[in-house]
């Protein structure tokens, strides 16, 4: 083998090493990035429930219709209201379930506990999951449907994880 073949060996396996660090970099970055993502979204879930409570602090009033299993009467002065705020909560639960997926085990146990304690405590939650169930996600309408035959499943793998 003459030196120009030498060379050209050594610069391929240079090259390759290059391309090799430069992958490997970018796999790392790659990871950094999901990371960031699954935390920002995260985030942005628990944003929605803030906002939620925050209406609740302004509006005390309402709280028996979310945590006291008081029904919504049709004519109550702020029924429209109660009904936003029970569409909130189920937009809520839709990014609960569908986060689920980025956080361990123990916290998906507890947001399956939260869906499940305003669905059992809230008739504005339950009539609007009742009435637009179609509306959501398979998962939630899964989680749901489990509650409605009186069933509970917290602690295990959510549906998406099997």
């Amino acid at each position: 083998m003459n030196w120009t073949d030498q060379v050209g060996a050594l610069g391929t396996a240079i090259g390759s090493g290059a391309a090799l660090l430069g992958l490997a970099a970018l796999v790392v970055q790659l990871r950094h990035l999901t990371k960031g993502l699954r935390s920002a979204a995260r985030g942005a879930t628990y944003d929605i429930g803030v906002q939620i409570k925050l209406v609740l602090i302004e509006h005390p009033h309402l709280r028996p219709f979310f945590f006291g299993n008081v029904p919504n009467p049709p004519d109550h002065p702020e029924a429209a209201r109660i009904a936003s705020l029970a569409e909130l909560y189920c937009i809520y639960f839709q990014e609960l379930v569908e986060q689920s997926r980025n956080v361990s085990r123990k916290n998906r146990a507890a947001w399956e506990s939260l869906v499940k304690s305003m669905y059992e405590t809230s008739p504005p939650i339950r009539n609007q999951l009742e009435r637009r169930l179609a509306w959501y996600s398979a998962e939630l309408r899964e989680i749901v449907e489990r509650l409605q035959r009186g069933e509970a499943r917290t602690g295990r793998e959510p549906p998406q994880a099997r």
